[in-house]
């Protein structure tokens, strides 16, 4: 059969078309929330036909102070392969009305009203929902929330409010300032809130304030609802460190993945950082779950742990994700001038004791805010001098020379002997990769506030450091600094106070570090 060359031109016309065909983009929604709140949202609707159960669906949440225009490339990704799309704008940002409530229960009832919204108007399938940072959190709490949606990939999120802004009873200084001050229209009680904080007024009224806030007090509706959750955190993220989400992986029944990656808050994820991983695994964990497709990721293993500064992938069935750990024991310096040292047994010598005072931050720090975090998140390491650490305003303790590759993988922690000299004093811990000309890679830290502390009294505090994955290479030691001060936190109005640290036999100072 002969084809005519204008019906050949035509046909070709056709299928051009069909291969240029994109979703249909509606931009500046209003949906009229619960109260009357206008929320400003945009839409992405594929351009095939809806499968016969429903188009699956994605609800974008937007990251503190940013919009709806956040997650445009991965909402147009999704819709190209099938997904019907929608990214808002949370009240009190973007073009959307009402006060930003900290994912408060306004919050969350918009969320509700966006699910109805789109299935009152699309034939939606099963639902997920994402976001990076305040995305990731209301993403969670939404879904403990509303048994409608069937799946999550929360983004550098949050599970405890609290351990966020007040870690080990420490004022997050830098993070909880830069919040607060790009909420331009928030709810009052963030200001009292914050107030309360820094001023160390009303805590009880401050966890309070939180524990509604916060994915760990919903766990028992999670696990009722079979979400199908995906977590994401970065290891340099002190604003919502690693930790409290391993705390929630740990308490979720149904499908999770739990990805741990190098970088600081909310950067690794928007500007693709760990070579993509981390999206591809979100929209293949939808894929999974929402559009049915067998890709194997719920028989993959668990947890994908990146490793810092080599950013190598590694993949582990469950976290912790080793059993293996070391113990070593602090061990006295002689002067200011020197270090102490940590050993496989206790001190067993005379009575013994350090010192060293508040009043003076030192070369033990994290870098500079923000800035050195991110640029770990792209394997460019942060040095510092460990020469200039030691002394009257800290102390350090120096392992044996590592002679095989330390693989540090999961959550040091440290019990530590005091005896302060003030109620309130602060303790900067960190842990460093030293090399053999004196130059420190910070592995991880922890700041530890005591309000209360007895004076004059020798007492014992434990602390986790933030979970991190991290190679200690062969000839180096592993050192451990502690002084009393940081940029990133709050420090106590008087910072005129002593620590000292007893070592005998009933006065056991240790640090455990798990490793493969």
């Amino acid at each position: 059969m002969k084809t005519s060359p204008l019906l050949a031109l035509l046909g070709g016309a056709l299928l051009a078309a069909q291969s240029w065909a994109a979703p249909q983009f509606t931009a500046d929604l209003d949906i009229t929330s619960f109260d009357g709140t206008e929320l400003d949202a945009n839409l992405l609707v594929p351009d095939t036909p809806p499968p016969a159960g429903g188009y699956p669906a994605v609800l974008f949440t937007n990251s503190w102070a940013l919009d709806k225009h956040q997650y445009l490339l991965q909402a147009a990704e999704l819709a190209e392969n099938g997904y019907l799309v929608m990214s808002y704008s949370t009240r009190g940002f973007g073009a959307s009305g009402g006060q930003v409530d900290v994912a408060g229960d306004n919050s969350l009832a918009d969320v509700r009203v966006l699910i109805d919204w789109l299935e009152a108007n699309y034939p939606v399938g099963k639902l997920g929902l994402a976001g990076i940072s305040y995305g990731a959190g209301i993403s969670l709490l939404g879904a403990a929330a509303d048994p409608r949606v069937d799946a999550v990939a929360a983004l550098s999120g949050w599970s405890d409010v609290v351990e966020g802004l007040y870690p080990n009873d420490t004022v997050n200084l830098v993070w909880g300032t830069l919040l607060v001050n790009t909420a331009f229209r928030r709810d009052p009680v963030i200001d009292q809130i914050w107030s309360d904080l820094r001023s160390g007024q009303n805590i009880d009224g401050v966890i309070e304030f939180g524990a509604t806030r916060s994915a760990l007090s919903f766990v028992d509706a999670l696990n009722a609802n079979d979400t199908a959750v995906l977590m994401s955190n970065n290891f340099a993220d002190y604003l919502f460190k690693p930790n409290s989400m391993t705390d929630l992986y740990a308490l979720l029944d149904g499908p999770k993945k739990l990805l741990l990656n190098p970088g600081t808050h909310a950067v690794t994820e928007t500007l693709g950082g760990n070579d993509g991983h981390i999206w591809a695994t979100s929209f293949r964990w939808f894929d999974h779950y929402l559009k049915g497709d067998a890709n194997g990721i719920d028989s993959e293993p668990k947890v994908d742990m990146t490793v810092r500064i080599s950013n190598r992938l590694e993949q582990f069935a469950d976290f912790p994700v080793t059993q293996n750990s070391s113990t070593w024991y602090l061990h006295p310096r002689l002067t200011y001038f020197n270090s102490g040292s940590m050993k496989g047994s206790p001190y067993g010598g005379w009575s013994w004791s350090n010192s060293f005072h508040g009043g003076a931050d030192t070369r033990a720090g994290t870098g500079i805010p923000v800035v050195s975090d991110a640029l770990e998140g792209f394997g460019i390491p942060v040095y510092t001098n460990m020469l200039g650490i030691n002394g009257y305003y800290a102390i350090e303790y120096n392992s044996a020379v590592q002679w095989s590759t330390l693989k540090i993988r999961g959550t040091p922690t440290l019990e530590l002997w005091i005896k302060p000299s003030k109620p309130e004093v602060q303790l900067q811990l960190h842990l460093y990769d030293t090399g053999p000309l004196g130059l420190g890679r910070l592995i991880t830290h922890a700041p530890v506030t005591l309000h209360n502390a007895e004076v004059g009294r020798e007492q014992k505090i434990s602390v986790d450091f933030f979970t991190t994955s991290y190679d200690v290479p062969p000839g180096h030691v592993v050192t451990l600094a502690i002084d009393t001060e940081g940029l990133i936190y709050q420090k106590p109005a008087d910072t005129n106070y002593q620590i000292e640290v007893p070592y005998r036999s009933s006065r056991v100072s240790r640090l455990t570090i798990p490793h493969l």
